[in-house]
């Protein structure tokens, strides 16, 4: 077990997690990415679900096994940002298109040109707050956790 304090591990969260053994993190503080907003280039990377659904999903995956790895008296402290959803015509866009200053290009396939049909049917709206944070943490409340603050 005292291979896994006071070091850093690297390494796929989930797969790391897992190798963990249970009760020992007194504290988790964390900062997911954020859905769609950024491509860092890994396959399987979380923020590049197609769907806000999805991506929830897979982070209540994580902090079920964060949660594993917890004492019975330890904490979570997450922060996770919203999205907003954005309908793209999946071509290379300008900025100053969108109403953006710079003009540069949103290469197809990126991180924010992705999100072309992803609410189609949702009743969101271009440009709307998705709320990712409630989805997740009435997501995780579920899964078993305790929601006691939001900031």
């Amino acid at each position: 077990m005292t291979e896994w304090l006071n070091k850093c591990h690297f390494g796929d969260c989930l797969e790391t997690l897992r190798q963990m053994p249970d009760g020992l993190v007194q504290t988790c503080v964390t900062s997911p990415p954020y859905f769609g907003l950024r491509d860092y280039g890994h396959a399987g990377q979380i923020g590049l679900e197609p769907t806000p659904d999805q991506f929830i999903a897979k982070l209540v995956e994580v902090f079920r096994e964060v949660k594993r790895v917890l004492t019975d008296d330890g904490t979570l402290w997450l922060n996770i940002g919203d999205s907003h959803a954005s309908f793209r015509d999946g071509k290379a866009t300008p900025d100053s298109a969108r109403g953006d200053s710079d003009g540069t290009l949103v290469p197809k396939g990126s991180a924010k040109n992705r999100m072309a049909s992803t609410f189609t049917g949702t009743g969101i709206k271009h440009k709307d707050l998705i709320g990712i944070p409630w989805m997740l943490a009435f997501a995780l409340r579920a899964d078993g956790w305790y929601l006691r603050q939001d900031i």
